[in-house]
């Protein structure tokens, strides 16, 4: 019997309505009747509205909101040494009843994430995509080892870096976990999954290792070698990699394939990095061609929902508590 494909969002009040953006791209990019779940620790009264909205919007799909006020806060005792509320998708994790493709609120869905839900897991309970940044990092530090004594005070460099900000976690396939296809129930068969859920146990060794990243570091340190790959266009990274360096001889040929396709056929754009469509731009930095397109997009589906729900998107994105 075949079953919906179904999709999960974690997100606090920051973001509350990018994550109502991403999920608005993803029902109207859904060919097919769906389940989410969204979990939070409180919505807010115009989220509570838009949502209703999106509800009549697509009835075919079954959306389940989850309220949690025990999710940890500003109160818990680690709160002043780590962003505690980056940590709520490991309580996703542990009430997920079934096979999910949980999302991060920072994206936009440009086509029929069923797809990605469809993703071959064979014997791993996990899928996700190649973290662009740290991945091109790692094949950098080995090509440049073969051009000794050149390219040595570089590698180095990387080295050093890689294990400052990621020590005992392989990074020959590290992932990025804002896209996770993910298989609970399954999971839950292994000894895995508690330890996966284990807050307390994540934060220690955190901290303990120094791990720049968050729940990221801790699943890839949990799973290393246990990891599917989602192919990249489901989870198109667009700011942490260019195009240009997508051509990059260090990468390996399989890559820069799958980055030229990923750029010309995205699934979900994820804007990971510093620089969100619902921000004023840093001027700075300038955005690429199809970083610029990418943004553009996300602001069109946040003007199409305003327009539909009387509600000023935008504006609650940077300020969620507005009147």
């Amino acid at each position: 019997m075949a079953h919906n494909a179904h999709f999960s969002y974690v997100f606090n009040a920051g973001y509350t309505f990018p994550t109502l953006v991403s999920l608005s791209s993803l029902l109207r990019q859904s060919r097919g009747a769906c389940d989410v779940l969204l979990l939070t620790d409180r919505a807010l009264p115009a989220f509570h509205m838009a949502l209703d909205h999106l509800k009549q919007r697509h009835p075919e799909a079954q959306i389940t909101l989850i309220e949690n006020p025990d999710l940890p806060g500003t109160d818990h005792p680690w709160a002043h040494k780590v962003p505690i509320q980056n940590f709520w998708q490991l309580y996703l994790y542990d009430i997920l009843p079934c096979k999910s493709l949980v999302i991060d609120g920072d994206t936009l869905v440009v086509d029929d994430a069923a797809q990605a839900y469809d993703t071959p897991l064979g014997d791993h309970a996990i899928a996700a995509a190649p973290d662009c940044h740290y991945q091109r990092l790692y094949h950098s530090g080995r090509y440049f080892r073969r051009f000794y004594p050149f390219w040595q005070s570089k590698r180095r460099r990387i080295a050093a870096h890689l294990h400052e900000n990621k020590r005992d976690i392989p990074m020959r396939n590290y992932c990025n976990t804002g896209i996770v296809l993910i298989d609970m129930p399954k999971l839950r068969s292994t000894e895995k999954a508690l330890r996966l859920c284990d807050l307390e146990s994540c934060l220690n060794t955190k901290i303990d290792k120094n791990w720049s990243h968050n729940d990221q570091d801790w699943f890839n340190f949990l799973f290393a070698g246990q990891i599917a790959t989602l192919p990249m266009r489901w989870n198109l990274q667009h700011l942490l990699i260019s195009e240009r360096k997508t051509r990059k001889r260090y990468l390996p040929r399989r890559m820069r394939v799958e980055y030229r396709e990923a750029f010309v056929r995205p699934g979900i754009l994820h804007f990971a990095g510093g620089q969100k469509p619902w921000r004023p731009q840093d001027e700075e930095t300038p955005l690429s061609p199809f970083q610029h397109q990418a943004h553009m997009h996300w602001r069109k589906e946040a003007a199409q929902l305003s327009e539909e729900t009387g509600l000023d998107i935008l504006r609650l994105c940077n300020d969620p508590f507005a009147t």
